[in-house]
């Protein structure tokens, strides 16, 4: 088989001075604290520092081992994303800037995704097209939602306009759920480090990210912004693979224009972040095929050496994996 370019779209990472501000404005996270926390969330939920913060050095090793030619880079735990203060406005900048300065140094293998401030639409949809129109960015990625509202509060309207006045997709990543529901639905008779597991990369904000998406199919957004591009991660978040229940259930309610599985297809390509599933992927290659589907790796929080391995071994044919590998990352982004 000829040479597999490759093209990862889920790959992070951190400005330490901005992430540092966002996790003393937050606050602590919603999850009672144990004696085995403090230690859980240091030694096994964060990553190496110097993958973490540039995208030099031991990042670029790992991509030439592991095969991958290009990472779509976006700024990973404690984003000023969706930071609900005026703060956020600034901070954003700060890792905007930061992101396109060090991409400058390595051209050729990064591009970038907008962190904007969700607090601030109007800002927001500005700095997205900054970021775009003047570092060269190919997108923006949303992390959860802001103050309770998911993207399909009007509100921020004026950032799905902006997404599609520049023709390029937002990045649907899951956030912490907020509280009630972090202590209602995952707190039980288990250490806070299994709450805050079951709360976040084991379950939680999955859901709650393929709740995000279905939002903006249910509330009309798709119907108000009909050339919106969404990404979304981790297989598709749940709701990639229950299209049709979802159509037969809310084709009762009479609510929709088109079947919601519709609204799906035409609008939404998944990425499997690492979950290197080959039954994932022939599931997935059967719901939405493999022009919908985009490669990632989910760096620095997963490190995996069969980036490639796990296209070239996959039960495709060469223009599915193409297609899977870097075709569509190329349309969808313009790289």
């Amino acid at each position: 088989m000829e040479s597999l370019r490759v093209i990862t779209v889920e790959e992070h990472f951190h400005h330490p001075e901005v992430s540092a501000q966002v996790r003393r404005l937050s606050g602590p996270i919603p999850v009672e604290p144990d004696e085995g926390f403090a230690s859980f969330m240091q030694e096994e939920f964060m990553p190496e520092r110097d993958s973490a913060e540039q995208l030099g050095g031991s990042r670029l090793a790992h991509m030439d081992k592991a095969g991958i030619d290009i990472q779509v880079v976006s700024h990973g735990a404690f984003s000023p994303n969706n930071l609900d203060r005026p703060e956020a406005v600034e901070l954003c900048r700060r890792v905007n800037d930061r992101l396109a300065q060090q991409i400058s140094e390595h051209p050729t293998r990064f591009r970038g995704f907008a962190t904007v401030p969700l607090h601030d639409p109007a800002a927001a949809a500005d700095e997205l097209k900054r970021c775009v129109n003047e570092l060269g960015f190919v997108g923006t990625l949303i992390t959860g939602t802001c103050g309770g509202r998911f993207l399909d509060d009007e509100r921020f309207d004026p950032i799905l306009a902006a997404s599609e006045d520049v023709d390029l997709p937002i990045y649907i990543h899951p956030g912490m759920p907020n509280d009630p529901t972090l202590s209602t639905y995952y707190a039980g008779n288990w250490p806070a480090s299994v709450q805050f597991t079951f709360a976040a990369h084991a379950f939680g904000w999955h859901m709650e990210a393929g709740i995000h998406v279905l939002r903006l199919v249910l509330s009309g957004a798709l119907d108000r912004h009909p050339n919106l591009k969404l990404l979304s991660g981790h297989w598709g978040e749940f709701a990639g693979g229950w299209l049709d229940r979802l159509d037969v259930t809310f084709e009762l309610t009479k609510h929709l224009e088109r079947k919601v599985s519709d609204y799906y297809r035409d609008h939404v390509w998944i990425t499997p972040s690492g979950m290197y599933s080959q039954n994932q992927m022939r599931y997935m290659l059967a719901e939405v095929g493999a022009d919908r589907i985009v490669h990632s790796e989910d760096f620095p929080y997963l490190v995996r050496d069969d980036v490639s391995d796990f296209l070239v071994q996959a039960d495709l044919n060469d223009d599915q994996r193409h297609a899977i590998a870097h075709r569509n990352a190329e349309q969808l982004m313009r790289i």
